[in-house]
């Protein structure tokens, strides 16, 4: 089928016909939506919501001074700061500037964004920056000293790509390079593992580890352990799901671990492995449930006894562990709410803490300062501002370190949680936000449903003043194929059940006309990147459900995918149609580009990429687009150079993107 692609030159992002007409569709598009008074009331209006400085600065602790990444009018591109933790918490912090992003433009010769800060715990002003590549995953890494405002001379300081590089010490790191297509995998990523010292070049440097170039990715990096001596792992993945763990011995050499290979290492305290299992594990006469928290001793490459920490119910899901100076702290999502669960290691177990009362709704970590007991968490609902507490569990208290003023009227607007019935008779929740429902109401539908990740509450900021305070409605679906309710809510998604996510939207879509909440002409699907996939397979299954489409940086070619961007590196999570028949059999019935035809209806589409993505190639948006206007004239594409997968671009290119949605679903649903 896709040998016959008449839009196959799309997947040439360097060819002069690819960027004119990528150009032409954009500058059309912001003609459309964005160039009148009333979207620059809107994009302006966005913008100083994301620029007031009351919000909370969200930040990194080491050593009592609070590290955070700052973007404002006068710096687009941001700056990294510093204040000391009692400023901080006084709520008058007192910023000092480290550095600013711009300025690595004329020392790289090139376009770049802030992608990240890796302080060195032991001596934090040493520090490796991640600069990225007009926004894209491909990055450089310099190392700065923060302490004396200049690049490290001799430092550690490496090409553009897409790299995974981290301290070991203060005078070595580990590196995966991928700088270079030897050093590569078929899917982009890096497949060899380099311990450099200071001083020495990349070419002088120790080689570890190398998988084969099919497998997808390795990463090295070194845990510290509070209660005794670090452990170097090497994690080398042939797929998104499986992979293989080694640990690095005194000599250098890589010894395998003898773990599942579809388990993750989640964290290291007291010795122990911390491990969250996608499958069943059974050891030792003993079984470990799937989805569960499991403690491993390790010693010298040898694992020792096991410990189960948490198993969840079928309404809960492991969603995240972090380590502090004396704890284990796991993030439990019951029932698509967020709650804490501590254990401390003492007289050779672990065992459970009580913790105080945490506020309900959305948690997260949102630091945790190494070397101490205190965890940062943010708490929040759809229609409940940011609250940033301090937890400090050697004494169990609770305190409250900011609040975030609120940034829409939400006065009327209800929160209420529905389950909606699937084809194969499974429920669905979803949470539906808005004023009184009717089937008149403009309802956006935002969906995600993919690799595991669940779509939690949060305060809606933006949509909240510029969507819900107007009258309008949002749900949030939570469809099989996130991790809402662990990895059996993932699997049932996966592979040849992707068709499952989308069963689950439509079912949600249906089940709002059922209540009166909403009806197809008032309804807008939206998604992003797997959700993109998900919106886009829904729109083209049943046009006539729903009345627009915002579809953002999707996947859309689903026979062609592995051979685009980092394809190769998703083939767990949908199956490898250039491999396997019933692959592509499966595909070619189910992929959104392949299954437009030309004698439907369609509603308008805005479907969005960006030209600097390297990980979902902007070629699946273009072509779907291409191929979708040529039958529907209320099709718009929107796709800026910049900005990368994960709009890491200014704060005003992130503003006239939504403003340029918002006009967009104002226009076509009426609201």
């Amino acid at each position: 089928m896709s040998h016959h692609d008449p839009y196959l030159h799309f997947e040439n992002l360097d060819s002069a016909e690819t960027q004119a007409f990528a150009a032409a569709a954009h500058a059309e598009t912001r003609r459309r939506f964005l160039e009148n008074a009333e979207a620059r009331r809107l994009s302006d209006g966005i913008l100083a919501q994301m620029q007031d400085t009351r919000q909370i600065p969200f930040c990194q602790e080491h050593r009592a001074r609070m590290y955070h990444f700052h973007q404002d009018a006068e710096y687009p591109k941001g700056v990294y700061r510093v204040c000391t933790a009692a400023t901080y918490r006084s709520g008058y912090p007192e910023w000092e500037v480290l550095f600013s992003v711009a300025d690595f433009d004329e020392i790289l010769g090139d376009d770049v964004y802030l992608g990240g800060v890796s302080h060195l715990v032991e001596q934090p002003h040493r520090a490796l920056l991640t600069l990225s590549r007009a926004g894209g995953d491909t990055a450089y890494t310099l190392e700065m000293d923060l302490a004396q405002g200049c690049l490290v001379e001799g430092g550690f300081h490496f090409p553009a790509g897409k790299n995974h590089i981290s301290w070991r010490d203060e005078n070595s790191v580990w590196v995966c390079p991928a700088w270079d297509e030897r050093q590569m995998t078929a899917s982009g990523y890096p497949r060899e593992v380099w311990l450099v010292e200071r001083g020495q070049s990349f070419e002088e440097s120790t080689p570890v580890f190398q998988i084969d170039s099919d497998g997808m990715m390795v990463n090295a990096w070194r845990y510290l352990d509070p209660q005794g001596s670090p452990v170097d792992l090497i994690e080398a993945s042939g797929g998104f799901y499986t992979k293989t763990y080694l640990q690095v011995a005194k000599n250098g050499e890589a010894v395998p671990l003898n773990l599942p290979e579809d388990c993750d290492v989640a964290g290291y305290l007291c010795g122990h492995l911390l491990l969250t299992l996608r499958k069943d594990w059974k050891r030792a006469n003993r079984s470990y449930p799937k989805g569960s928290l499991v403690a491993v001793k390790l010693n010298k490459g040898e694992l020792g006894a096991a410990q189960l920490l948490f198993a969840p119910d079928e309404m809960q899901a492991l969603e995240s562990v972090e380590t502090t100076r004396h704890f284990v702290v796991a993030h439990i999502l019951e029932n698509v709410q967020g709650r804490l669960k501590a254990w401390r290691f003492s007289d050779g177990l672990w065992q459970e803490a009580g913790l105080p009362r945490l506020p309900s709704g959305a948690l997260e970590i949102a630091d945790q300062p190494w070397g101490g007991d205190v965890v940062y968490l943010a708490a929040s609902g759809f229609t409940t501002p940011l609250t940033l507490y301090a937890l400090d569990l050697n004494v169990m208290e609770l305190t409250v370190m900011r609040r975030q003023p609120q940034q829409f009227d939400a006065g009327g607007i209800r929160v209420a949680q529905y389950r909606a019935e699937s084809e194969d008779g499974t429920m669905v929740p979803y949470f539906h936000i808005g004023k009184t429902a009717s089937p008149d109401t403009p309802t956006l539908v935002y969906v995600y449903g993919g690799f595991g990740v669940p779509e939690l509450p949060h305060y809606l900021g933006s949509i909240g003043k510029f969507w819900l305070e107007k009258g309008n409605a949002f749900v949030l679906a939570n469809v099989r194929g996130g991790g809402e309710f662990g990895p059996q809510w993932h699997q049932a998604a996966q592979g040849l059940h992707k068709h499952k996510s989308v069963d689950d939207l439509l079912a949600v879509v249906r089940d709002l006309g059922a209540r009166g909440l909403g009806s197809p002409a008032k309804t807008a699907l939206q998604g992003g990147s797997n959700g993109g996939l998900v919106a886009a397979s829904a729109f083209v299954r049943e046009p006539q459900q729903i009345g627009a489409l915002v579809c953002e940086m999707p996947l859309t070619d689903m026979l062609r995918y592995p051979l685009l961007s980092a394809g190769a590196s998703w083939t767990d999570e949908y199956g490898n149609p250039l491999k396997y028949d019933v692959c592509r059999d499966y595909w070619a019935a189910q992929s959104p580009y392949h299954n437009l035809s030309d004698g439907r209806d369609y509603p308008p589409a805005l479907i969005t990429t960006s030209l600097s993505d390297d990980r979902v190639h902007p070629a699946h948006a273009l072509k779907f687009y291409a191929k979708l206007r040529k039958n529907a004239p209320q099709s718009w594409l929107y796709a800026p150079d910049g900005g990368g997968h994960t709009g890491n671009g200014t704060q005003q290119d992130a503003a006239e993107e939504l403003a340029c949605v918002l006009v967009f679903l104002q226009e076509v649903l009426g609201a």
